[in-house]
């Protein structure tokens, strides 16, 4: 009887070296997964700056994207709200990393709380961000960046995940502030899912799915 005990006693005490030295394992594959998840988002986020601006108008504060060029102009994706009272064919001014540019409303979605601005020419380093609205909607859960300009601050990157999605909205926790507006909502690939218009609170905030700016802004 005593022997089978010490057998045993052996046997467990093997299963729990075993035990420990998979959690160590699966320690280090956490630790590394993370870092490499951490690291992942410096590189998107830097890329994704280099085409978000801040849009201001004499009463409001916003931002907004390269969404595409077309004959030498670049034409920005904002929310409406932004530049409303300032009104189709008015002048409003982009800024970015002590740039500044005159850009010119040239289309409104009050529906969708959407506008596009275009802006002559090609501010160096920007790149175009609209995507194909066919690109599957982000679920609940998901991982997302945030990108705008709260209270004049350009280039501010928030995360959060999404936490609801409905064929009008997206509703995330990642925090934003007045100055976010018009900002793209971006997701771990590096799709602009979505803009930001509105927001009910702290983690509380909401956008239009970037297939909504094919009702006015551009045929998709």
């Amino acid at each position: 009887m005593q022997a089978r005990v010490a057998a045993l006693e052996t046997r467990l005490g093997g299963v729990a070296r075993v035990n420990a030295s998979l959690e160590r394992a699966l320690g280090t594959v956490r630790g590394r997964l993370s870092a490499r998840e951490e690291s992942g988002l410096a590189p998107l986020a830097a890329r994704i700056q280099r085409s978000v601006f801040t849009v201001e108008t004499d009463r409001e504060l916003g931002a907004g994207f390269v969404a595409w060029f077309a004959n030498g102009d670049s034409y920005i994706v904002t929310a409406n709200h932004v530049v409303a009272k300032a009104g189709a064919g008015a002048a409003v001014t982009v800024l970015h990393k002590g740039g500044s540019w005159s850009g010119e409303v040239v289309m409104q979605d009050a529906a969708n709380d959407l506008a596009l601005v275009r802006v002559s020419g090609h501010p160096a380093g920007t790149a175009a961000l609209w995507q194909r609205p066919s690109i599957p909607h982000p679920k609940p859960g998901e991982q997302l960046l945030l990108i705008g300009s709260p209270y004049g601050l350009d280039g501010t990157v928030t995360t959060g995940v999404v936490s609801r999605v409905t064929k009008k909205a997206i509703q995330t926790d990642a925090a934003a502030n007045p100055g976010n507006s018009g900002g793209p909502i971006v997701d771990r690939h590096g799709r602009v899912v979505g803009i930001l218009v509105s927001g009910a609170g702290e983690n509380l905030n909401f956008g239009v799915p970037i297939a909504r700016a094919c009702v006015t802004l551009r045929r998709c």
